[in-house]
């Protein structure tokens, strides 16, 4: 068998290669279906990323202004032991870290 008549043989129609193409209206609404669910799993997938960026930045920022923030900070006033001591007037404010 030459090379021509082999590619003659190979694209003979025959009643499997029929079969193949009898439902081809079938298969390509399917696959646009399938096009349409994939596009929209890809859609989804993309938003979600974006909102987990965008909630982990927010933590972010909310726990940085947490860290900003001294905690446990008093503020006490210290009265001077001098002649105005009996009219018990503040005379210093001092801010000081309470520890636990």
């Amino acid at each position: 068998m030459g090379r021509n008549e082999i590619r003659l043989r190979r694209h003979r129609i025959s009643s499997g290669r029929i079969a193949q193409h009898r439902n081809y209206g079938d298969i390509m609404a399917r696959h646009e279906r399938d096009q349409k669910i994939r596009r929209i799993a890809r859609t989804f997938t993309y938003f979600v990323i974006i909102l987990i960026v965008i909630l982990m930045f927010y933590v972010v920022r909310v726990w940085e202004r947490k860290q900003d923030k001294p905690k446990g900070t008093t503020a006490y006033v210290e009265e001077s032991q001098g002649p105005s001591a009996d009219s018990r007037q503040p005379t210093a404010i001092s801010y000081g870290m309470l520890i636990n």
